[in-house]
């Protein structure tokens, strides 16, 4: 079994669909889009993308 570090574009918006952020490929510069409501995060791969709205856009919410 082989494992990589990569994700569909697909499955990347399934799951992110619950806090309703978007995912699409930006073919002007070769890379991907992460969107929600006004704002918009660019990275170069889609698992960067993802990465980086986890990071930058998700806060755990503690009781």
């Amino acid at each position: 079994m082989v494992w990589t570090k990569s994700i569909s574009l697909d499955v990347a918006n399934k799951l992110f669909d619950v806090i309703g952020v978007y995912f699409e490929q930006n073919e002007l510069e070769s890379g991907y889009l992460a969107k929600y409501k006004h704002k918009i995060l660019i990275r170069l791969t889609l698992t960067a993308c993802c990465i980086a709205v986890l990071n930058d856009w998700v806060a755990i919410k503690e009781d």
